[in-house]
């Protein structure tokens, strides 16, 4: 059966260009809330971030900042760090689906650069469609995320390719 774009090209004789970024993988250090460890589940933990270094078993919380702030001072949320549910069983890592707000909130308060980000493990296109996020606005985000996770590479469908 004939695909939308292949008749599209069959029809009108023109190259497609298709692209579209390839299936969220887990994220390593997501606790067991969504079973497949993913960041696409609810409507705001979009973003896979790295909040700790985990390399041999240090569970060091991570610095955000020229103050060598972490991510639980940056956001207000010390009280509820939860570093050692990101290092422990069953999916240790060294990240965390963050939310869209929390994000926005990072890149605001320290840059795009100092933001730590799994690509392959963040809902980018979702993030990319989203306006505002517990009242933030995501403008920032949306930029960040263009910049730190860009599209990949497009694929050029021809009349021959058919």
């Amino acid at each position: 059966m004939a695909t939308l774009a292949s008749l599209v090209i069959s029809i009108l004789g023109f190259a497609m260009i298709t692209c579209e970024y390839p299936p969220i993988q887990p994220c390593p250090g997501e606790g067991p809330r969504y079973g497949d460890f993913k960041c696409n589940h609810d409507r705001t933990h979009r973003v896979c971030a790295q909040l700790v270094d985990n390399s041999d078993g240090k569970c060091q919380e991570l610095s955000w900042s020229d103050k060598k702030q972490t991510f639980w001072q940056i956001t207000g949320q010390e009280q509820w760090n939860w570093k050692t549910k990101v290092c422990s069983e069953p999916n240790p890592g060294d990240s965390w689906c963050i939310c869209m707000w929390a994000t926005a909130n990072l890149i605001d308060k320290v840059g795009c650069k100092n933001v730590h980000i799994n690509c392959a493990a963040t809902d980018v296109p979702y993030l990319l469609g989203a306006e505002k996020d517990g009242g933030w606005n995501l403008d920032k985000a949306r930029e960040c995320i263009k910049e730190k996770c860009p599209e990949p590479k497009t694929e050029e469908v021809k009349p021959s390719n058919l």
